[in-house]
């Protein structure tokens, strides 16, 4: 039996997503469409990796500083 030293990944829903974003739905469906969010399908919910999320908005910060 292989244990494994990593966690999970924190998933977070759309409201969540939104929140942290400052997106409205519609620009984040644009975003996804994009190509710039990865969605994920847990039957019929979309989840996003939390990690994901934050390194977007890092990059958003990081590009308007540059």
């Amino acid at each position: 039996m292989t244990t494994s030293t990593q966690s999970a990944p924190r998933l977070i829903a759309i409201p969540e997503t939104l929140n942290r974003t400052s997106l409205c739905k519609t620009a984040l469906y644009d975003r996804i469409k994009a190509g710039e969010l990865r969605p994920i399908k847990l039957g019929k919910k979309t989840v996003f990796a939390e990690s994901e999320i934050n390194a977007w908005v890092q990059q958003r910060l990081a590009s308007r500083e540059a």
